[in-house]
């Protein structure tokens, strides 16, 4: 039990450790698709200018069900992250501003990209962004002038979904995805995906290993279905089956991510819903990164398919736990 206790903690640690990179050393960029503006210095008139002596503070860590305020004559040379909140710009952010269902209030500048998941930016006369605006589920309140980029409403990109080359519109759509799925679920079968939660801390490995025979098996059993005609709606049923114990096994990592990274960064926010919108972002986000993201979403992804057909879709706990499940 020790070991699969090690290698428990270890699968929540790397997503987590690839959301921070994500987040605080601008991998975020590439989710927003945008330039990074160096915060250490500039190119001016051909020579390198340092502008750090300016900063006058950081927001290293994200803000959760709360308001950031950036006062007049403050310069935060970081990218500010909000979960459930609003922020507030009167003075200067030298970095990327992303809200997950938060409003951004502009009336300072901001030298970087701004990302909403869910919320509205708001355009006031102070106003001055050199960067793209990505709006994903909100509304852009404002005029153009002072802004030294494009507004993106990434809503009507829905296509690229389906049909998008991985793009900027297209990783915000997966992440809006996610998320809106997993308060879908856990508000509606909140006892299923709490049994699929316990499996996978509980029986790792076996979940693992089961995941990987099904979707290794699934594609010979799928074409023997079609190729018996008269099968052909079993093989959708099966098909369908599959995509939604992948969905339901994923929300039930996202869930236990989301409890593991708040218990470390704001506790007294460690409520249900916002375990479900951190965890699921995080999976999104590590998702998108090169190189690592296809092996931690496939690899999150083989574990919760395991852990629901272990469970029988999160109807019987597959072995008994150390202490009572809690909601």
């Amino acid at each position: 039990m020790l070991k699969i206790d090690h290698r428990y903690r270890f699968l929540l640690t790397l997503p987590g450790v690839v959301l921070f990179v994500a987040l605080f050393i601008g991998s975020v960029e590439a989710l927003s698709g945008g330039s990074y503006v160096a915060l250490a210095a500039v190119q001016q008139n051909g020579q390198l200018v340092d502008n750090s002596t300016d900063c006058t503070g950081t927001h290293q860590t994200p803000s959760f069900d709360s308001v950031v305020v950036v006062n007049s004559g403050e310069v935060i040379c970081s990218n500010v992250t909000s979960f459930g909140g609003s922020v507030v710009i009167q003075g200067e952010v030298r970095g990327n501003v992303v809200t997950f269902n938060g409003d951004v209030v502009i009336n300072g500048k901001v030298d970087g990209n701004i990302t909403l998941y869910g919320g509205n930016v708001l355009w006031q006369d102070g106003a001055h962004v050199n960067g793209d605006i990505h709006v994903c589920g909100g509304h852009w309140l404002g005029t153009t002038s002072r802004l030294h980029g494009s507004v993106v409403d990434c809503t009507r990109d829905a296509g690229q979904l389906v049909l998008g080359d991985g793009g900027g519109s297209f990783r915000f759509w997966s992440i809006l995805t996610w998320i809106a799925l997993g308060l879908f679920l856990t508000s509606l079968l909140p006892e299923h995906v709490m049994i699929v939660r316990t499996t996978v801390k509980s029986k790792m490995r076996r979940s693992l290993v089961l995941g990987l025979l099904t979707v290794l098996l699934a594609p010979a059993v799928l074409a023997v279905l079609i190729a018996l005609i008269i099968s052909l709606p079993l093989a959708i049923l099966v098909a369908i089956g599959l995509v939604a114990a992948w969905a339901l096994g994923t929300v039930a990592i996202g869930w236990i991510l989301g409890d593991y990274i708040l218990r470390i960064l704001a506790l007294h926010h460690n409520k249900r819903s916002m375990q479900v919108v951190v965890g699921l972002a995080a999976l999104a986000l590590a998702g998108s990164l090169p190189y690592i993201g296809w092996f931690v979403s496939i690899g999150a992804g083989l574990i919760g398919l395991g852990a629901v057909f272990l469970s029988r879709f999160g109807t019987r706990l597959y072995s008994q736990p150390k202490q009572p499940l809690s909601l």
